[in-house]
């Protein structure tokens, strides 16, 4: 198993006494798939697939507008199980606009935030990503998965 070099230099600091805040963008996702407003919910749902990740922030004209999640597109779509024929299933899939079911004004951190108060923020709000905005542009994004890691490199042996 690797080991994040910010995560021993914590250990080893904390190992003399001493504290390190970590940052943010030390442990966030850069390579960010996104989504922007005009795109279906059959786009959302293939790339939420394809890509294996759980949130899509949606972004028009280089500004944040949104957030999309799994539990969003599985909100959206119609249940082929309760009786919705395949072909309403589709025109659904096909017409339901991004727009009409993200979270608008998701929840931001800059890259220079501490990565304690972004897990208070998690904590406190119950999400599962923050999206890292610096001067209104989207560099990253911050997920669970993303602190989970952290918190293993931090768990000694």
């Amino acid at each position: 198993m690797s080991r994040s070099p910010t995560a021993y230099c914590v250990r080893t600091a904390r190992a003399f006494g001493y504290t390190l805040e970590m940052l943010v963008e030390e442990v966030m996702t850069r390579a960010v798939v996104t989504l922007t407003p005009d795109e279906t919910l059959r786009d959302a749902l293939i790339l939420l697939r394809s890509n294996r990740v759980r949130h899509l922030p949606v972004v028009e004209d280089s500004k944040v507008v949104g957030i999309v999640t799994d539990r969003d597109v599985k909100r959206a779509t119609p249940s082929v199980l309760s009786g919705v024929e395949r072909d309403e299933y589709d025109r659904v899939l096909a017409t339901t606009k991004v727009s009409q079911f993200m979270t608008r004004e998701p929840i931001t951190v800059t890259p220079k935030s501490g990565l304690r108060a972004a897990v208070e923020i998690f904590i406190e709000r119950k999400v599962g990503s923050l999206l890292v905005v610096e001067d209104g542009q989207l560099v990253g994004i911050l997920t669970e998965i993303d602190v989970f890691r952290v918190a293993l490199d931090l768990l000694t042996d």
